[in-house]
């Protein structure tokens, strides 16, 4: 089945991201090692995308995980997700010497469309870890867990090491018989959880009593619908790591609401924008099978425009 294009109808929009580990493997797994790597790479990159890209949510079990993020544009939520994603992968393959790639093809992105929807990924978030039978609360999850943050209170800080310049400063060092500290090149990153867009008019109050309250809502409905005991944090980190794992899964919606008459005319809107964009797309690929030095291609908006084109229009 083909992916969606990657679309968002207005600026500012509101995500649900999912990733998934090759073939199922644990690189995810929660150890020490691994928690610090996540939160390091993932503090980097939202300091690195601060004033296009805003953390709701999130939740990382051993072979997958998940974000509840808004972007300004379409453009900036790939950039993120590119940089996260890509960081992430050279650091964990460094860790488990794993050489390729580390993903289970590309991130699926919903937009969420309303209130309801918001409701319902926000809960399905908070339920990871213990709607698969893991454990019985998010709170007993080790691994890094939007909860922790949200009601917990806990802070989400991590370590970013700049390999380029530890490089370059060893390079150096190993000329003239001198030893590099990794620290001297560490970096300490912090990052806030904000309100998404629909929330933004509640108190800081009124959200953390939000966050509540969906979260406690969250684990009753999924211990509710769980029909076997957990398996506890013991089981989990002594699963092994390259077992593959394959859950079986539908096609991505192309959005979440619980409105009949939004989903329609997202739906709408997707689709003229998509014929639109494969319209660009087939002028521009022409063009340059055919050698064209200069032509002038306008991609329609709210889509990431090939080959590194600028918004809209892209010049070749």
């Amino acid at each position: 089945m083909p992916h969606h294009l990657r679309y968002q109808s207005q600026t500012w929009a509101t995500h649900h991201i999912t990733s998934r580990c090759l073939q199922g493997f644990a690189f995810l797994k929660p150890t020490k090692e691994i928690n610090a790597i996540v939160r390091g790479v993932l503090c980097y990159s939202l300091n690195s995308y601060k004033q296009v890209i805003e953390l709701h949510h999130y939740a990382f079990l051993s072979n997958h995980f998940h974000l509840l993020i808004s972007a300004a544009k379409t453009e900036h939520m790939s950039k993120f997700l590119g940089h996260f994603k890509g960081n992430l992968a050279r650091e964990l393959g460094r860790v488990h010497d794993w050489h390729g790639t580390l993903w289970q093809k590309r991130f699926s992105n919903e937009e969420i469309l309303d209130e309801g929807g918001l409701e319902e990924i926000f809960k399905y978030i908070t339920q990871n870890s213990v709607k698969e039978g893991l454990v019985d609360h998010p709170s007993q999850w080790s691994g890094v867990h939007g909860y922790h943050q949200l009601v917990e209170g806990k802070n989400l800080v991590g370590d970013w090491l700049n390999r380029t310049k530890l490089y370059v400063a060893r390079k150096r060092a190993n000329a003239r018989g001198n030893v590099v500290n990794e620290w001297d090149y560490t970096t300490e990153y912090k990052a806030s959880l904000t309100a998404p867009p629909m929330w933004c008019d509640d108190s800081e109050e009124e959200y953390r009593a939000r966050c509540q309250r969906l979260c406690d809502t969250a684990i009753e409905e999924a211990l509710a619908n769980r029909e076997k005991p957990a398996m506890g944090m013991a089981k989990v980190m002594g699963q092994e790591t390259y077992k593959a794992r394959f859950t079986k899964r539908s096609s991505r919606p192309l959005c979440r609401t619980k409105c009949i008459e939004r989903l329609k005319a997202f739906k709408e809107a997707y689709y003229a924008f998509k014929a639109q964009f494969q319209e660009a797309s087939a002028t521009l690929r022409e063009a340059i099978a055919n050698g064209v030095e200069n032509i002038c291609v306008r991609f329609p908006e709210g889509g990431v425009p090939l080959f590194g084109g600028c918004s809209y229009e892209s010049a070749i």
